[in-house]
């Protein structure tokens, strides 16, 4: 037999339930009687929602950093030069650069130029690429108990330009160069520079017969526009990913905790709700703060508060309302006669 004032047969859909939710509560005590499974069903649904907006507005909001980057660097390197052995700039390419582009600092080392104590000098970026001339590394970096400690994937010039060139039919090809390509490494301190000095400054360009061979096979030209294009591609699809994690694991936490505590609570009164009643409102009641906190982050609110303490804020505030509003539902208190008196007078 349903609780009362829930409507099960009869419950509106996906979209209509977030827009009512964002609303106001009354939706909760004509629903809180529902499924907890297709509530947590349309939590994953509307998560993967929020990540794709937070996407889409992270990209907007960075498009033109990323357009003017992609500009500045067509000015002053003109295009990436890649050959079956080397990498390098059009422009000026025996000259070795540093440039911050947006989360990133490009640097480039050509020849023998690099050192050990060129790499990211200053700590000026925990993200970064370097580009030598027999290959190129992308880094994240963090420093821990005083030491640097480095991701990296670290690709040569063969390897680049064999994929690059490779045709997509020749899955064989395919398969071999991300295999070569693909290699992740961990690296402490000084141990990210002095690998990228080993592997990839000053490589030779000589066949086994000594015979020089820069001219086997066309040059590939990438614009710096074109290597912005693509960095806001990658970036789309962090934003998209890290988004769905970060508030799938966080909320769905905060759930489980605030239930047990809210059904602990109503388990003391008079014809308390069942543990999947409360679960099913708690699920419902972080839609409006999820929508809110994750729009605000992505469009650069990160800088004044976090996603954490705004989802947190709105959704304490918001549940409050809501169970106040199903508890009123479920245990409608009697009308007190006005001789009535007991300890709540005081």
């Amino acid at each position: 037999m349903p609780l009362p004032g829930t409507n099960t047969g009869s419950a509106p859909g996906f979209l209509a339930t977030v827009v009512r939710l964002c609303a106001g509560t009354k939706i909760l005590t004509e629903i809180y009687g529902s499924s907890p499974a297709r509530a947590v069903w349309r939590f994953f649904l509307l998560t993967l929602l929020c990540a794709v907006m937070a996407a889409a507005v992270g990209t907007l909001v960075q498009k033109g950093a990323f357009e003017r980057a992609g500009r500045n660097l067509d000015e002053e390197i003109g295009a990436f030069v890649i050959t079956p052995e080397t990498l390098s700039f059009q422009k000026d390419p025996d000259t070795p650069r540093r440039f911050k582009l947006p989360y990133i600092t490009l640097e480039y080392y050509p020849g023998d130029t690099f050192t050990s104590d060129d790499f990211n000098a200053g700590r000026t970026s925990d993200l970064g690429v370097v580009i030598l001339s027999g290959g190129l590394a992308s880094w994240s970096g963090v420093n821990w108990k005083g030491e640097d400690i480095f991701s990296a994937n670290l690709l040569s010039a063969p390897a680049l330009y064999a994929w690059l060139t490779a045709e997509k039919s020749d899955e064989d090809t395919i398969k071999d160069m991300q295999e070569l390509s693909a290699r992740w490494e961990m690296f402490s301190g000084p141990g990210l520079a002095e690998t990228l000095k080993k592997e990839f400054a000053a490589p030779e360009t000589k066949h086994a017969d000594g015979k020089a061979s820069a001219e086997d096979a066309p040059a590939i030209l990438t614009t710096g526009s074109q290597a912005a294009r693509f960095a806001l591609s990658m970036l789309t699809a962090v934003i998209l990913l890290t988004t769905f994690g970060r508030n799938f694991l966080t909320i769905a936490l905060i759930i489980l905790l605030v239930s047990l505590v809210q059904y602990l609570r109503a388990s003391t009164l008079p014809k308390g709700l069942e543990y999947k009643n409360v679960l099913t409102v708690m699920v419902y009641s972080t839609f409006p703060a999820q929508i809110a906190a994750t729009l605000f982050d992505a469009a650069g609110g990160a800088r004044f508060i976090s996603f954490q303490i705004l989802f947190v804020c709105i959704f304490f505030v918001y549940q409050l309302f809501a169970f106040r509003a199903v508890m009123k539902k479920v245990c409608p208190q009697l009308e007190k006669k006005d001789d009535d008196f007991d300890d709540s007078d005081f």
